[in-house]
């Protein structure tokens, strides 16, 4: 019988680098910075930091967890510790809705920066973004199976290089006169006034979640971590805090070279405004290169995070059985070829869409909304899992507690004054879940 569980291959700095690269800075810039800066204007990086704050405490809730269970399900695997088989199998629900989604809505720039460099007149074409972010997500799984040490070692290059361009950017940005703005795109949307209200914060909190997510990643890897049992957890907290400080300094040095409309109009793609208010040319070549790079390294450690979550759901019943198994590699095999088969045809329908850019904004706000309930449901199961031990009743039950019922007021409030059609999204797929987690709940073993 083979094993069912995962070797232990990686170290304590590995995570550390996952974690901080799954985050994705210059994706995360390119991508989600305009939206928050359409909601909040200069408040922008505040949102982010108090959100990242709240984050903070979901992060130090996963490090106590990961230490007492390391498990590859993660989230799934400690809300059903915490709270039984059918809550946990709706854990497993917005685990999977949130990650899927949100591989969707990274493989679409990641066909987008990909076409922008080698065939630029296709770069908008939404059909031919649509296959080429198939073809990373095949790529990326790929990558994956080859194995966790190559995968580890390409990820850390990656990120190397990307953290020192943004560096070398957010230098040059402060050291660069104010632009009053360099060629926007044509738009409508309104300047943000300088005085936003309680709503638009909210808002730019709310899309905070998808720019520092990523981070717990450390936690489905916790099963292959070949180091202390702290050593998962403080992974994701070092990649939490280093791509944090990263973000809110590139975020405060670009608000100074650009204006607020600049942002505005340019939202879709915040960094290619930046490349070009610091004079475009090779600014522009460097920073689409490193949003790319930047990309991919958010896609496949999304598709492992996803892989590694399946797996464990498959090993426990929640999912078919097949999933939970090993090859002769000891590799996931089956877990990572499913998400990867499913993630790509849903990758190329997207090319049938008007625009590439046309579903983002909406699967960024809830992705954001079913990604923020899933960490107040394991910050709630931290509570649960060390409210009786008085040597972790600080980091296992006060932290947690703080950061649930803080992430659990932004996403109320978000629903709320958000449009109807994100209402929908969010209220379907929160809904839907509760079956799924009868008609699964039923089905998990017990080991």
């Amino acid at each position: 019988m083979r094993a069912r569980h995962l070797p232990r291959v990686l170290h304590s700095f590995d995570i550390s680098v996952l974690a901080s690269a799954s985050m994705g800075p210059a994706y995360s810039l390119a991508s989600t910075m305009g939206p928050m800066v359409a909601a909040a204007g200069f408040a922008a990086p505040g949102a982010l930091v108090v959100l990242s704050a709240i984050m903070l405490c979901v992060a130090i809730s996963f490090s106590y967890l990961s230490r007492v269970e390391p498990n590859a399900g993660s989230s799934y695997s400690w809300i059903r510790m915490a709270f039984g088989d059918r809550t946990g199998a709706y854990g497993a629900w917005l685990l999977l809705l949130s990650n899927f989604f949100a591989t969707m809505a990274i493989a679409v720039p990641a066909g987008i920066y990909t076409l922008a460099l080698v065939a630029p007149a296709h770069a908008q074409d939404p059909l031919w973004a649509a296959i080429v972010g198939a073809v990373w997500i095949l790529a990326s799984s790929l990558l994956l199976y080859v194995g966790m040490r190559p995968t580890a070692l390409v990820t850390f290059l990656a990120l190397g290089f990307e953290l020192v361009v943004l560096v070398a950017t957010a230098i040059a940005a402060v050291l660069h006169p104010h632009v009053a703005a360099v060629a926007p795109a044509a738009s409508s949307a309104k300047t943000p006034s300088p005085g936003i209200g309680l709503a638009g914060f909210v808002t730019a909190m709310t899309l905070a979640v998808w720019m520092s997510d990523g981070w717990e990643v450390s936690a489905s890897t916790s099963e292959e971590v070949d180091d202390t049992a702290i050593a998962s957890g403080r992974g994701g907290i070092v990649g939490l805090i280093v791509s944090t400080v990263v973000l809110v300094l590139c975020m405060f040095a670009y608000l100074r070279l650009g204006t607020l409309q600049g942002f505005v109009d340019n939202q879709a793609d915040t960094l290619a405004y930046v490349g070009e208010l610091l004079g475009g040319g090779w600014w522009r070549t460097i920073i689409v290169v490193t949003v790319l790079l930047s990309t991919l390294s958010t896609l496949w450690t999304t598709i492992l995070y996803l892989s590694r979550s399946v797996f464990a759901m498959g090993r426990d019943g929640v999912l078919p059985r097949v999933l939970g198994e090993l090859d002769h590699r000891d590799e996931p095999f089956w877990s990572l070829a499913v998400v990867a088969v499913l993630v790509t045809v849903s990758e190329l329908i997207t090319g049938f869409s008007k625009t590439a850019a046309d579903q983002l904004e909406i699967v960024l706000n809830a992705s954001s909304v079913f990604l923020g309930l899933l960490f107040v449901l394991s910050a709630a199961a931290a509570v649960r899992r060390f409210w009786g031990e008085r040597s972790s009743r600080l980091g296992g039950v006060v932290v947690p507690l703080v950061g649930a019922i803080a992430l659990l007021g932004v996403l109320a409030a978000t629903i709320v004054v958000e449009d109807r059609v994100l209402q929908a999204y969010a209220w379907g797929g929160v809904l839907l879940g509760i079956p799924f987690a009868f008609w699964r709940g039923r089905k998990l073993r017990h080991r």
